[in-house]
């Protein structure tokens, strides 16, 4: 499994960056994280997944995280479906 190698990591039960506060994934984490995915795309997509996992899980501990409960998806692995699609029409 993937472990991410950057300061850019989610603090829980609030899911925003240890590293500079904005929600998580931050900007400069999602470029990190898509650094690593270029070579461990599914390992990233599951990593994220679990995190996206997690959030709700936490929010249903009664934990309010930043950012809406239906905007979950979007805001963990949107951007990454996003990056993929660019990724796969660039290369084709």
């Amino acid at each position: 499994m993937l472990v991410p190698r950057t300061p850019h990591q989610p603090d829980r039960p609030t899911w925003d960056c240890l590293a500079c506060g904005e929600p998580w994934p931050c900007a400069p984490g999602k470029v990190e994280l898509a650094e690593q995915g270029a070579v461990h795309r599914r390992s990233l997509r599951l990593y994220l997944e679990s995190c996206a996992i997690d959030m709700i899980d936490d929010r249903a501990d009664g934990h309010r995280a930043s950012g809406r409960d239906d905007a979950i998806y979007d805001r963990i692995l949107g951007w990454f479906d996003a990056h993929e699609t660019a990724s796969t029409d660039r290369a084709a």
